[in-house]
């Protein structure tokens, strides 16, 4: 059974079902294709009734005479709904994208001010132990941070420290009093919290001289996590906010009116009733297809059949964040006895070849700015 599976995921990888940094899961797939799905097959039902109606019943050509219609006026209609359908399908597919790119750069912004936060405290006079207790809090809250962060913008709520659903570096190492109050169930805007939750423990850290660097230095991180929250506010738009819908109001009356006319224009050309089926099947299961694509591109954040893995981006970070903290009890990087590889001779030398090669490119500009018409001989 292994076998088979690891195969089936390997034909996905390969054909492209499946790609890096991706999630499918194929229950909610299967729903969502459910109505394209009984769409094509009630067209197809129709056209195929219709044709064969016209095939052996229909002796006195009652079909040709009152239901077929020009061709061309069937044309028209379907490149008119292509159109709506391509320009909502390049909306779907931005807001996709800008959702991703906006949680990548909220998560560097947290990463930049818990690094910054590690750093800051190194040349510290306060105890190690103080220091030490400073540095596990602030990854702890960052990791906490990130993940309610994604919880909020799949817009579910956290009900207790089980439901957090991503990995958090120990949330239990935060005291209690701090972790009931950021996952009360009454409690609302949690990554607003645990921001402010940051902060404080940040100024009171430099109150304290746990964090030495001066008072403009360390602005760095308060500036770093409100470009992280501001971006946050960015992308609950996409999050909360739906494409307009008037649009898709549109877009499913033409639907509606594409799928009762498919099956009238399928039987005008089809030969067979087998082949009128199936046309008028494949058009509206398309059309109804890619009406349910864009409605899933819309929302980057929703945890539905295909979006981008969510929990591959916390466990990117935490693990980002615990090799901050394990480097912070290194020892500081410095010049080996043996780094003296480029002597002053050597350094001469480079610095004369970038002279010349600045110097030639110079007097390659100045020949063609006199005489353009000249060609150049090496």
């Amino acid at each position: 059974m292994g076998r088979i599976t690891t195969a089936i995921h390997s034909i996905f990888t390969a054909t492209g079902v499946t790609a890096r940094g991706a999630k499918m899961n194929r229950h909610k797939i299967c729903r969502k294709v459910a109505f394209p799905l009984l769409a094509g097959l009630l067209s197809g039902a129709v056209a195929a009734t219709l044709k064969g109606f016209q095939t052996y019943i229909d002796d006195e050509n009652w079909i040709e005479e009152n239901l077929f219609f020009d061709s061309g006026a069937y044309g028209s209609f379907g490149t008119c709904m292509s159109f709506m359908m391509v320009f909502r399908t390049a909306q779907s597919y931005s807001r996709y994208w800008e959702g991703i790119d906006m949680v990548y750069q909220i998560m560097g912004h947290w990463f930049n001010a818990a690094s910054n936060t590690l750093a800051f405290s190194r040349c510290s006079t306060a105890k190690a132990e103080e220091i030490e207790n400073l540095r596990r809090l602030c990854v702890r809250l960052f990791s906490l941070l990130n993940c309610l962060l994604l919880r909020e913008l799949e817009g579910e709520e956290v009900r207790a420290e089980s439901g957090l659903k991503f990995p958090v570096l120990d949330p239990g190492g935060i005291d209690l009093q701090t972790r009931a109050h950021l996952l009360n169930m009454k409690s609302h805007s949690r990554p607003e919290q645990v921001f402010q939750a940051i902060s404080k423990v940040i100024v009171e850290a430099q109150a304290f001289g746990i964090i030495a660097s001066p008072a403009p230095i360390v602005g760095r991180i308060h500036q770093e996590m409100g470009l992280g929250m501001t971006k946050l506010q960015s992308a609950m738009k996409l999050a909360y906010v739906d494409f307009p819908a008037p649009y898709n109001l549109g877009m499913k009356a033409m639907l509606v009116v594409h799928m009762m006319l498919t099956p009238v224009a399928v039987i005008a050309w089809a030969k067979t009733v087998l082949f009128s089926g199936f046309f008028s099947f494949v058009l509206v299961f398309i059309m109804f297809g890619l009406m349910q694509l864009t409605a899933e591109l819309d929302n980057p954040f929703h945890d539905s059949g295909f979006g981008f893995d969510k929990d591959l981006v916390q466990q990117k970070f935490n693990k980002a964040l615990v090799t901050i903290l394990l480097e912070e009890r290194r020892p500081v990087a410095h010049l080996a006895s043996s780094a003296d590889l480029i002597g002053a001779t050597d350094l001469e030398f480079m610095k004369a070849r970038m002279e010349k090669s600045v110097y030639e490119r110079n007097s390659y500009g100045s020949m063609v700015s006199v005489v353009p018409g000249q060609v150049l001989e090496e």
